[in-house]
């Protein structure tokens, strides 16, 4: 009988595990429930990154096979593929690139679980995970569509499996697939986001620390960690070889080079100086990442109460620094924030993104320890109020969190200005009007990889490419100095508040205010217009106001049809004085666009610019503008495009003539168009006529 009645280890680790699953399986069905509520209007659009994600991710359905992405300075492909995968069974929606980062927030929490359940305890484990699922920084990854929030899953797996492979000190003999997996998820890392250049050292930096404090261990662990870095490492050669051929495609190194370069002349105040700025923005209120599109402004990592118990654990992890997982762990976090040290706070909740899994260890590991201790001193009911108190913290972090997240930051007018909500508006009220296919569109930001990126997740009526329509006959410009004019005889005209149609444009005929869409008062852009439009009358109109010599521009003799021919131009300015401004509109028609489409979209160095010059007696530029708010990837055959030229000329002018000229060329290598006449190469300028200086 008294057999019977004593307890089953078995039985008891069953129901001990039963617990633990149970308490994962909650706080992942939270999670994701926090991470899906309000998915639709937080974040309250897209950012021109998380569009170009979007973009790219369509191009792949429809078949590209990108080894790296030229758009946003460059950036590796593996999330773009992920998205498409998506793409591919949910439709090229903006609604799944949104969701896209959710399950990734979610295997994060999985992952990190895992490696702390393996290298510490179940305890631990959850509370990590628990911490980690209702801070701020982990719920705001998990709903931007961005390459980075990609990084962290990848990693933890990679932690995980190199653990699993041989950690358990139990295991006299390595386990294969531990270090064959740990190297396919290093490999990933690398195909996924740049800090993952450096979290690799992680490995042979923890083989280095074996070989010093446990020989034993490292005898064991050398050959399974070397061979999963070098594969890792090797899975990556194709990415790596394209680089290195390419050395222009990747702008974001530039970022090291101010710090770096001060290092190497001796000056260490500058890394010194960001170093401290990252490790202040954990702790301290108004320190912490700037960038808004990412984070409260100035809002740190950590509360008071947790960063307090960040780093109590920080301190038991040096302590018990002969323990390898405390090393390890030290060493994760170390290296994951290592690019923040030398960048700075300023959007460190993406450099720093290798280290969100193991950040939320050390508070975890503060706590189990205090609990642990009260446990033993005043018994299991004190330990038992204790980790209530632990949940309390970690519902009451999670309330602070989302309150942080939903309402101060979703609501903030900046936010929305970055998120480019007021095309949120833009694209609603075109789904939802019964209007024609026509519509030209007045914003900031026209060029390819921008707004309109950002419009073709929006809108439902789009057929997401940027080069070509359905539904809709989209142009983009900036009507404050710029305006296309196609070939329809109706549509419709938008422009944003802060690009309102220049006065110049807001004159001609054909142009009348349908309605004014208020959006909130408190947005940068509280409203838009929209325009019945009638391209024709006003392309006619403008055409009756410019004078001079029609000229044809083309990209080589005998190369066919020249794309665009100069019009005319409009002085609106025939005398200036002395440093005063020069107003010009210069009118051109579109004949055959092909030639002077960006070979890549999304760089828009490669768009082409029409230049205005003043010149001297001499042949010296006294004043110029070069510019061109109409761009040329979006221009289609029988287009008339308008452009308007405001610049000051030098202030010791003397009184007389100042010649003018124009002309055509491509931002990225300053190639000018030829000026052709009968096929044959004339010019790469037209002369216009001489503006008279007075004093």
């Amino acid at each position: 009988m008294a057999e019977s009645q004593s307890p089953n280890p078995r039985a008891r680790y069953a129901r001990c595990a039963r617990w633990e699953w149970g308490l994962l399986a909650l706080i992942l069905c939270l999670s994701a429930a926090l991470r899906l509520w309000q998915l639709d209007g937080v974040p309250p659009g897209f950012t021109h990154d998380e569009a170009g994600h979007g973009h790219d991710a369509v191009a792949i359905l429809n078949g590209a096979r990108p080894i790296y992405q030229t758009v946003g300075y460059g950036r590796e492909p593996l999330y773009d593929y992920l998205v498409a995968g998506l793409m591919a069974l949910f439709g090229p929606t903006g609604g799944v690139l949104r969701f896209s980062p959710v399950p990734l927030g979610l295997l994060t929490l999985l992952a990190t679980f895992l490696w702390v359940r393996e290298a510490f305890d179940r305890p631990t484990a959850l509370a990590t995970t628990a911490l980690q699922a209702v801070s701020f920084w982990s719920l705001a990854v998990s709903r931007q569509a961005l390459r980075s929030g990609l990084l962290p899953v990848l990693f933890a797996f990679a932690v995980y499996f190199y653990w699993r492979g041989w950690g358990e000190a139990r295991l006299a003999v390595p386990r294969p697939y531990g270090a064959a997996l740990c190297a396919l998820f290093v490999g990933a890392t690398l195909w996924t986001y740049l800090p993952a250049r450096v979290t690799w050292v992680v490995f042979p930096g923890f083989l280095a620390y074996l070989a010093i404090t446990h020989r034993a261990t490292f005898r064991r662990a050398w050959l399974p960690t070397l061979f999963a870095v070098l594969v890792g490492l090797l899975l990556a050669a194709p990415l790596f070889v394209y680089l290195q051929a390419h050395p222009e495609a990747e702008q974001r190194l530039a970022m090291l080079d101010e710090p770096l370069q001060a290092l190497t002349s001796g000056d260490v105040s500058v890394v010194l100086g960001r170093a401290w700025s990252c490790v202040a923005g954990f702790f301290i209120p108004g320190a912490g990442d700037r960038f808004l599109a990412y984070n409260v402004p100035g809002r740190p990592t950590f509360d008071l109460l947790t960063g307090v118990l960040f780093l109590a654990g920080v301190v038991l992890c040096l302590v018990r620094w002969r323990r390898p997982a405390y090393a390890f762990a030290l060493l994760w976090f170390v290296v994951g924030v290592a690019p923040s040290l030398i960048t700075g706070a300023t959007a460190s909740f993406t450099r720093s993104i290798a280290a969100l899994p193991v950040a939320y260890l050390f508070p975890a590991l503060a706590v189990v320890t205090v609990v642990r201790w009260i446990a033993t001193r005043w018994g299991h009911k004190a330990a038992l109020v204790a980790g209530l108190g632990f949940v309390a913290l970690t519902v009451a972090s999670g309330a602070i969190s989302a309150h942080a997240y939903f309402v101060t930051w979703g609501q903030s007018p900046d936010v929305r200005a970055a998120y480019m909500h007021p095309l949120v508006e833009i694209a609603d009220y075109l789904d939802a009007a019964p209007m024609g296919e026509g519509v030209g569109i007045s914003t900031y930001l026209p060029h390819a990889p921008h707004d309109p990126y950002v419009f073709d997740m929006l809108s439902r009526r789009g057929d997401r490419s940027a080069s070509s329509r359905q539904g809709l006959s989209l142009r983009w410009f900036d009507a404050r100095r710029a305006i296309v004019l196609p070939p329809e005889a109706s549509a419709v005209l938008i422009a944003l508040a802060g690009a309102p149609l220049d006065p110049y444009f807001v004159g001609l005929p054909g142009l009348s205010v349908r309605e004014r869409v208020a959006l909130r008062e408190d947005d940068a852009d509280p409203y838009f217009d929209v325009y019945e439009w009638e391209p024709q009358v006003m392309a006619a109109a403008l055409q009756g106001r410019v004078r001079g010599e029609p000229a044809d521009f083309g990209p080589s003799p005998g190369s066919g049809q020249a794309p665009v021919r100069f019009i005319g131009y409009d002085l609106r300015t025939p005398e200036v004085a002395p440093g005063g401004t020069v107003e010009l509109v210069t009118l051109w028609r579109v004949v055959a666009p092909e030639p002077l489409r960006p070979r890549n979209l999304s760089n828009a160095e490669e768009d082409w610019v029409v230049f205005t010059h003043a010149l001297d007696g001499a042949g010296n530029v006294v004043g110029q503008e070069d510019r061109l708010d109409a761009p040329a990837w979006d221009w289609q055959a029988g287009d008339v495009v308008a452009q308007i030229h405001r610049f000051e000329l030098q202030p010791d002018l003397g009184a007389g003539p100042v010649a003018l000229e124009v002309g055509i060329y491509r931002r990225s290598d300053g190639l000018r168009l030829p000026v052709l006449a009968d096929g044959n190469v004339v010019e790469d300028r037209v002369i216009l006529q001489s503006l008279e200086i007075v004093k």
